[in-house]
């Protein structure tokens, strides 16, 4: 069976006869005729009672109308939602997010702009760190990610566009007093208890980060493991203790914290947006966003 033979027998039953059917799709008479045995020979019912030039639907006939209408109608909405993807105007877009990079900056203004600009396209937001986002990204789990950038981006196998490059500081308790303004240096820190994550959660940036407080003489006194910085921030806040954190936290301060930066700790970290080297409509659309907010801020 055929969509062909849904739409010539529905045309039959609408219009009320072979011949009118024939005139409306602008068919010979016989094809119709010919489609509607085929379709009932298919079936093993008849759905027609011919009565001279008129036809009716027997009871099996009206009910088979009705049903195939509506695969009609299905199949004509499945044709355009495929033509509505294809222009990149409609669908599902999964887009990987690091909380601690989506208050300000392209992250937060690209997905508003896809959002105003592609009203029909149904944004899946998932929260998730950076080498998660990467290993979703190459099991097609994901179709964009904002990440910072980690050991397992192979960049031979997925696009890559650099946005910024943030930086570490110290998160502390507002309740901390370090009796000084500027950059703290070794004394000011030497001691304090730090929350930290564990390697596994990144393991480039923590090699990066414990070599750079290694680098200014800080040995950190680790005494609670959390798995992001949310949560980090979290224990800060309780005064569970002091971390090194992202930067980009500073543009959404817990109230009982401060962020200090620290006299020759620097562990630039470079924030990225990735997809796969041949992306679909819908995260082409994307990429142009980010690619057009990337050139603003230049």
């Amino acid at each position: 069976m055929e969509l062909r033979h849904l739409r010539y027998f529905v045309a039959v039953a609408d219009h009320g006869g072979i011949s009118h059917a024939a005139e409306r799709l602008r068919i010979a008479q016989p094809a119709v005729s010919r489609q509607i045995r085929d379709l009932e020979a298919e079936l093993g019912v008849d759905l027609l009672l011919r009565e001279g030039r008129r036809v009716v639907l027997t009871d099996a006939g009206r009910a088979f109308a009705h049903r195939a209408r509506a695969l009609l109608a299905a199949s004509a909405d499945a044709a355009e939602e495929a033509r509505r993807i294809d222009k990149g105007e409609a669908g599902r877009l999964r887009i990987g997010l690091l909380e601690s990079a989506s208050w300000a900056g392209h992250l937060p203004l690209a997905l508003s702009r896809y959002a105003r600009a592609y009203p029909n396209v149904r944004m899946d937001i998932v929260p998730m760190g950076s080498v998660e986002q990467i290993n979703a990204l190459m099991a097609d789990e994901l179709d964009a990610a904002f990440v910072y950038r980690q050991n397992n981006l192979i960049e031979d196998k997925l696009a890559v566009l650099p946005l910024r490059i943030d930086d570490v500081v110290l998160a502390a308790s507002i309740d901390l007093d370090f009796e000084k303004d500027g950059p703290l240096d070794l004394d000011d820190i030497d001691g304090l208890p730090i929350v930290a994550f564990p390697r596994a959660a990144a393991p480039a940036y923590h090699d990066a980060l414990f070599a750079a407080l290694a680098g200014v003489g800080f040995d950190p006194v680790i005494v609670q493991e959390a798995e992001n910085e949310t949560t980090i921030l979290s224990l800060v806040s309780a005064r569970v203790g002091c971390a090194f954190v992202n930067s980009a936290n500073m543009h959404r301060p817990p109230q009982q914290v401060q962020f200090r930066s620290v006299a020759g700790l620097s562990v630039p970290i470079e924030f990225l947006f990735v997809t796969r080297r041949q992306p679909g409509n819908l995260t082409r659309g994307l990429q142009a966003i980010v690619e057009a907010i990337n050139a603003e801020k230049a």
